[in-house]
């Protein structure tokens, strides 16, 4: 199992400074990658509550500061040398294929090859509304968007002849470094899962109970071997809210699944790897946090959570 960090590129620490600070701090700790996050507007008035969080009526505020995260990363990839560079999840098909593409494959040859996309369909019907898309139709949109981004990246004369979009007559430079830059489908749902077996490299959750997480990989699974895929070939990872409590957490107190006394999150994070989880991205959890208490918990994850759960594994036939 491999460990990354979620990136600030949101909130009151999506400063240069403070996201050059922990993406060095990260990189220098050993940390796999980093991921941002992505919203391209936020609505003043909606309905739809933040879906990856128990307590209800969690909205997102419509001033909260959002950091494109393809700046944030190409200006990460100028101050690191190492670490993966991801976005959890980037909302594609809010933007031109062509224009998304350009941008993934500019970062991937700035950063020497260190790309890993998760892309979503989204769950705030405004957001697509504004780009007069609509929201029942995001997940064909997606589709179309995804497989003509791989033949933009792939094909020396790119074709593609889809409903929503059309390229033809074109080239398309640069390619990204890597021959097969990585997809990580975004999404709890079953057509999510579906999504990653037709088109991805991977299935990237938020915040999925343990439970419902091993009846998703199981699902996976089966899906992948309907298709003929080896399932080994579609990464598995969560991007996870980690909050360490003095005290077993009520219900109530238990907003996602790792949340509760150091030995109960190792003990988690043990059950996720032996479930078939392959990579999580460690997210402190909480909106407040300042630069130093930030750092403060990559420190904490580096040194007290994860080499209980590495040394296991390596232990491991």
């Amino acid at each position: 199992m491999d460990f990354g960090i979620v990136l600030p590129n949101l909130g009151p620490l999506s400063t240069a400074d403070a996201m050059i600070a922990i993406a060095q701090r990260a990189e220098a700790l050993g940390f796999a990658d980093l991921w941002t996050s992505d919203h391209v507007v936020l609505p003043i008035k909606s309905n739809t509550s933040y879906p990856y969080v128990r307590a209800g009526n969690v909205r997102l505020d419509p001033h909260y500061r959002v950091i494109d995260p393809m700046i944030a990363l190409a200006g990460i990839a100028t101050s690191t040398t190492r670490i993966g560079l991801g976005v959890s999840v980037y909302l594609a098909a809010l933007r031109n294929p062509i224009i998304a593409a350009k941008l993934v494959s500019s970062l991937d040859q700035l950063s020497g090859g260190r790309v890993r996309l998760g892309v979503g369909a989204g769950w705030i019907p405004e957001e697509y509304e504004t780009f007069g898309i609509e929201f029942a139709e995001r997940g064909k949109v997606l589709d179309e968007h995804l497989a003509c981004m791989r033949a933009l990246w792939t094909e020396s004369e790119p074709r593609f002849n889809g409903d929503h979009y059309q390229v033809d007559n074109i080239g398309f430079e640069p390619k990204p470094v890597q021959a097969r830059l990585p997809l990580w489908i975004g999404g709890n749902s079953r057509p999510a899962r579906a999504r990653a077996v037709k088109l991805g490299d991977g299935w990237h959750v938020i915040d999925v109970p343990i439970p419902e997480l091993e009846q998703g990989i199981q699902d996976l699974k089966a899906r992948c071997r309907t298709a003929g895929r080896n399932p080994k070939d579609v990464t598995v990872s969560m991007r996870a809210q980690v909050h360490v409590m003095p005290h077993s957490p009520s219900d109530d107190e238990r907003f996602a699944p790792l949340v509760g006394t150091q030995e109960e999150i190792i003990r988690d994070l043990k059950r996720m790897r032996e479930i078939g989880v392959d990579h999580v991205a460690l997210w402190p959890a909480g909106q407040n946090h300042s630069l130093e208490s930030y750092l403060e918990q990559l420190e904490f994850f580096s040194t007290k959570l994860i080499p209980d759960v590495v040394s296991e594994s390596v232990q491991q036939p």
